[in-house]
C-alpha cells in the first residue's frame, strides 16, 4: 500500500523562489504594474532582512492577480512555466517524483503560492493533488485577497492532516520534502522529513534532528 509524499513548491521542486524567477517576465506580460512591483521588491526584501514577515511579501504578491479572470491567470502562469519555471526544475526532486511514483504513492503539493500557480508544474509532473493559498474571485475576477491563511507554517500541517486523514494514511507514514525553515511544523509531523536546497536555519536542524538532506544537483544523504 503506498503513502503520501507532500512536497513544497518554491525551493523545492523548482530551484529557486518563483516569485523572483517570474519577476520581470510578469511585468512584461501586464500581470504586474509598475506601482506594486517596486512595494513588492521592497516588501521582499525587508522580508529578508526580517524586518518584515514573509507573508507580507506573499500577500502583495496576491494583489498582483487582482482583475484577471481565472481563465487569464491560468494562461499566464502556464506561460510563465513552459518559459522560465521549467528551466529551474530540481534534478533531485524530479528523481524522487519518479520513485513516490513507482512505488504507488500519492503526490500533493502544498504551496503557499496561490493555488492555481503550481498547476502547471503538477500537469507536467503527474502530481496528483496542488493544494495552495486560496485567493479570491467576485464575478469571474480575481480580488488579489486571501480568503482564510496563507498555507505556511501551521496552516500548511493542518492541510497536510486532512490529505492524510481524507487517504487514511497516518502522517507518521508519510513524507515531506522542504528548502524553508518556515515548514518546520509539518517536517516534525511526517516519518520522513526531507530536507531539500534547504536555507541555512533548515540546515542547522535537520543537522541536528537528523532528517535526510537532499541537495537539488545531488543525492539524498541518509
Amino acid at each position: 500500500m503506498g503513502t503520501i509524499a507532500f512536497l513544497d513548491f518554491d525551493g523545492t521542486l523548482i530551484r529557486h523562489d518563483s516569485g523572483v524567477i517570474c519577476a520581470i517576465p510578469s511585468v512584461r506580460r501586464g500581470l504586474v504594474g509598475p506601482r506594486i512591483f517596486a512595494e513588492l521588491v521592497a516588501t521582499y526584501f525587508l522580508s529578508k532582512l526580517g524586518l518584515r514577515a514573509r507573508t507580507d511579501a506573499m500577500r502583495v504578491g496576491f494583489r498582483c492577480y487582482a482583475g484577471h479572470t481565472r481563465e487569464a491567470l491560468h494562461g499566464i502562469v502556464q506561460a510563465l512555466y513552459d518559459q522560465h519555471l521549467r528551466g529551474f526544475l530540481s534534478p533531485a526532486m524530479m528523481d524522487q517524483v519518479r520513485a513516490h511514483r513507482s512505488a504507488g504513492d500519492r503526490l500533493v503539493i502544498l504551496t503557499a503560492s496561490a493555488n492555481f500557480v503550481a498547476g502547471p508544474i503538477a500537469r507536467d509532473l503527474g502530481i496528483d493533488e496542488v493544494i495552495g493559498t486560496v485567493v479570491g474571485f467576485h464575478e469571474e475576477r480575481c480580488t488579489g485577497l486571501v480568503e482564510g491563511e496563507i498555507l505556511d507554517g501551521t496552516a500548511k500541517l493542518a492541510a497536510a492532516r486532512e490529505v492524510a486523514a481524507r487517504a487514511g494514511v497516518a502522517l507518521e507514514r508519510c513524507s515531506f520534502y522542504s528548502d524553508h525553515i518556515a515548514d518546520l511544523p509539518l517536517l516534525e509531523a511526517v516519518g520522513t522529513p526531507v530536507a531539500v536546497g534547504p536555507n541555512r536555519a533548515l540546515m542547522r536542524v535537520a543537522r541536528t534532528r537528523g532528517y535526510r538532506i537532499l541537495p537539488h544537483g545531488g543525492k539524498l544523504a541518509p
